[in-house]
């Protein structure tokens, strides 16, 4: 799917409800990358060819213009530069159970594959507990800012998630 469009927020969000389903299940990596060369279209094109799943998917976000001219320092997020937002997406029925592993495999080597090439870090909201050090990167210099925030505004960890990680020092 290619578009450029405006469109108001839940129009955005409802572009995905046929994909999303009550009880499919889910993995989800990311990358960034600074261009799309031969060797990452040849490693997305491999990635497409060997996927496991009909609801599985790789999506890229082109990340540029406005966003890519803040200040990083102006938000959380630390990459304010044009690039290669991909959504790495896992995702099986549930009558597939004994499956995942596999499933979960295909999205860990494909996020593997990119990673040479890969931006440091990733998007915060799609990194899961067990990336804290490319949570850290996603961050940048943001990090120790966020994290005395996070210690001032949520002492007792009430918030505990991926993206909330930033508790306790690295």
């Amino acid at each position: 799917m290619s578009q450029v469009t405006r469109m108001a927020y839940e129009g955005a969000l409802g572009m995905f409800d046929a994909q999303v389903v009550n009880g499919r299940h889910h993995t989800i990596r990311t990358r960034s990358l600074a261009e799309l060369t031969d060797d990452t279209i040849a490693t997305l094109i491999e990635a497409a060819r060997t996927v496991t799943s009909p609801f599985s998917a790789i999506a890229l976000h082109h990340f540029h213009g406005a966003a890519a001219r803040v200040d990083p320092a102006a938000t959380a997020f630390a990459l304010r530069r044009e690039h290669l937002l991909v959504e790495i997406i896992a995702a099986w029925e549930p009558s597939e159970a004994a499956e995942s592993a596999r499933h979960q495999s295909w999205a860990d080597a494909v996020c593997d594959a990119l990673g040479p090439t890969a931006l440091p870090g990733g998007y915060p909201n799609l990194l899961g507990p067990d990336d804290p050090e490319r949570l850290v990167l996603a961050y940048g210099a943001n990090v120790d800012r966020l994290r005395e925030l996070k210690g001032r505004y949520d002492p007792e960890n009430v918030f505990a998630s991926a993206i909330c990680a930033l508790g306790a020092a690295s």
